[in-house]
């Protein structure tokens, strides 16, 4: 086990202007489950690569238990990264791909037998061992995908996008055979992925990244609850919160017809007149009364439990489609215009120009 510490660190590839990861300050406590979350390109694998020793630091410090990393090979870091999907070699059985680690080692024999028994046991993988990864279920697979990655007894785990870059199912959302393994072992564990739904799933804690940067490292539920910027209010959420961009008057922030309250403590706060108001599909509603935002529907989705209204509506400088989550009540059809309500104690302001959550 390992408590984590990246300082400023950043790593900028040859012949690009944008830094793939830019000057990020993180620590990951001791035992902890940590998630890098966000979009496609974000920098959470070169992150995971820098912590490994597979990629350089341009700049800033990678600190492990208070040890700085820098002259320390990959294989002597005690760092185990598993690549993008299952990490599993599809021609090898499970046992043979738990032993890889260590016959790459040249581990022996006897040494190899017993480590991929006393992780079969751990793992609940004894009746699989003769079994190619095909043949697996997916919370199987996962186990294996644990099981290989302790099988060196490394002080941190980084696993990147497991799911192959898709999501965790929902029959292991509340049980993930990861995070069950993690909080067992007591192993410090990265774990990145795109999906914002197995962040919230699985993790301690969630680090949005986004360009590079970390934009809000918190609880899974405050990330949500309280989203520190435009970028983690356009990732968090499916489907994501609604960012509208108005203008800010002595009165608050106008869309449409809809007024949306900005105290003065706010209005003193911002670096100019344009704001962003950000409307969860929860918490909009169809049929609004009067004073409303005026929109057109553009697309019904009917998923059996509700609806997802998308609807467009006119704002200076152009136009922005709204998301409305309908759980019961009418629904209008499509190219139909109505109003739409906002449960205005729950609006989320953010500065326009600099992307950062106001209050």
């Amino acid at each position: 086990m390992a408590g984590i510490r990246f300082i400023d660190a950043t790593r900028v590839f040859r012949g690009s202007w944008r830094p793939a990861v830019a000057g990020v300050g993180l620590e990951v406590r001791d035992g902890e489950l940590l998630v890098l979350s966000g979009p496609s390109g974000s920098g959470k694998s070169t992150l995971l690569r820098m912590l490994a020793g597979l990629e350089p630091l341009d700049r800033g410090q990678v600190l492990v238990d208070g040890q700085d990393l820098a002259r320390t090979a990959p294989d002597k870091r005690g760092i185990s990264l598993l690549a993008q999907g299952f990490s599993l070699f599809p021609h090898l059985t499970v046992a043979e791909n738990i032993a890889f680690p260590l016959t790459m080692r040249r581990s022996s024999a006897r040494t190899v037998r017993s480590r991929v028994g006393q992780l079969a046991e751990l793992c609940d993988l004894e009746q699989q061992l003769p079994l190619r990864p095909e043949a697996l279920t997916v919370a199987q697979r996962q186990r294996a995908v644990m099981a290989r990655a302790m099988a060196t007894r490394p002080r941190v785990i980084c696993l990147d996008e497991p799911m192959g870059g898709g999501s965790l199912p929902a029959s292991l959302r509340d049980r993930s055979p990861v995070a069950d393994l993690q909080r067992r072992s007591g192993i410090t564990l990265l774990y990145a992925t795109c999906s914002s739904t197995d962040a919230w799933a699985i993790a301690d804690r969630v680090a949005v990244m986004d360009r590079g940067a970390v934009q809000q490292v918190d609880v899974p539920r405050r990330v949500f609850a309280e989203p520190g910027t435009v970028a983690v209010a356009e990732f968090v959420g499916s489907p994501p919160m609604n960012l509208v961009p108005a203008v800010v008057t002595a009165e608050g922030a106008r869309i449409g017809d809809l007024l949306v309250p900005v105290g003065a403590d706010l209005r003193a706060a911002l670096t100019s007149e344009r704001i962003v108001v950000g409307l969860r599909p929860d918490d909009l509603l169809i049929g609004g009364a009067d004073g409303g935002i005026r929109a057109t529907a553009v697309l019904v989705k009917d998923s059996g439990r509700e609806y997802l209204v998308h609807a467009r509506t006119e704002v200076p400088g152009g136009s922005v489609d709204l998301v409305i989550r309908q759980t019961g009540g009418p629904v209008p059809l499509l190219g139909e215009a109505f109003l739409v309500g906002a449960a205005l104690d729950r609006v989320h302001l953010f500065d326009a120009a600099t992307g950062v959550r106001l209050g």
